[in-house]
C-alpha cells in the first residue's frame, strides 16, 4: 500500500494518465472491485476501460516487496481478464535526481559506443551501454526513473510498460551480473563480443521504438 507521498505522487500520476486514456480508476478499492482471486489483499487502485482491467500497486524496491510482489503475481498467472501493473518508487535517500537526456544525447552515446567496440574496447562500451540504457529508460517513461536506478528496476519498469520485450529483459538480467560485478570492482570479469552484441542490439531496439513513440 502507499505510505510515503513520493509514492502517492507516482500513483496520482499514473491514475491522472489512466483517466486521460479513458479508464476508470477506483482507488484503494474493495469487493467487489477487487476480484476473489486476490483474496485479502488490497491493491492500491483497480482500472478498467478498453476492455482491460489493471491492478494497481506502487512499492519500493526491496527483498521484502520482491517476495510479496511476486505471491501476488502468481495470482494472476491464470488469469485472463485481469493484469498487475507494480509502480516502482525508488527510495528518496537514493540521491540526486538526474535529469532527461535529450535525443541527441542517446544517439551521441550509441555512436560512441559503437567506436569503442572498434577498438575492441569491451568494457567501456559495456558500461557506457549500460549508462545509455538508464538514459533511454529515463527519457522513456516520465517520473518514473528520477534517481538513480538498478539494472533489475530498470528491465522490470520497461518490461512492465512493454519497451522491453520478454526475450530482451531476459538478455539484461542476465547481462545485469556482469555488469554489478565489473562496476564495483570486478577487474576480472570478462566482457565477450556476443555479450556488448546482445547489450547493444537491445539498445537499439529501446531506441526505435521510443522515437516511434515520439513521432506517432
Amino acid at each position: 500500500m502507499t505510505e510515503t507521498t513520493s509514492e502517492e505522487q507516482v500513483l496520482q500520476r499514473e491514475i491522472e494518465r489512466l483517466e486521460s486514456a479513458g479508464y476508470d480508476v477506483f482507488v484503494h478499492p474493495r469487493a467487489p472491485l477487487v476480484p476473489e482471486f486476490l483474496g485479502d489483499f488490497v491493491p492500491d487502485a483497480v482500472a478498467t476501460g478498453k476492455g482491460k482491467k489493471i491492478v494497481l500497486e506502487v512499492a519500493k524496491p526491496s527483498a521484502r516487496n520482491s517476495a510479496r510482489l511476486k505471491d501476488i503475481a502468481a495470482r494472476f498467472a491464470q488469469q485472463r481478464e485481469w493484469e498487475l501493473k507494480v509502480l516502482f518508487v525508488s527510495p528518496t535517500s537514493s540521491g540526486a535526481t538526474l535529469p532527461v537526456q535529450s535525443r541527441q544525447a542517446i544517439e551521441g552515446a550509441l555512436s560512441e559506443i559503437e567506436q569503442l567496440r572498434e577498438v575492441e574496447a569491451l568494457r567501456a562500451a559495456f558500461l557506457l551501454a549500460w549508462a545509455t540504457f538508464e538514459a533511454e529508460g529515463r527519457a522513456s517513461i516520465e517520473g518514473q526513473f528520477d534517481r538513480p536506478q538498478t539494472p533489475d528496476r530498470l528491465v522490470e519498469v520497461l518490461g512492465q510498460e512493454g519497451l522491453l520485450t520478454p526475450g530482451e529483459a531476459d538478455h539484461m538480467r542476465a547481462l545485469s551480473e556482469k555488469r554489478n560485478r565489473l562496476i564495483h570492482g570486478d577487474l576480472g570479469v570478462e566482457i565477450s563480443a556476443d555479450d556488448l552484441q546482445r547489450l547493444v542490439g537491445v539498445l537499439w531496439q529501446l531506441s526505435t521504438r521510443l522515437q516511434t513513440e515520439a513521432s506517432g
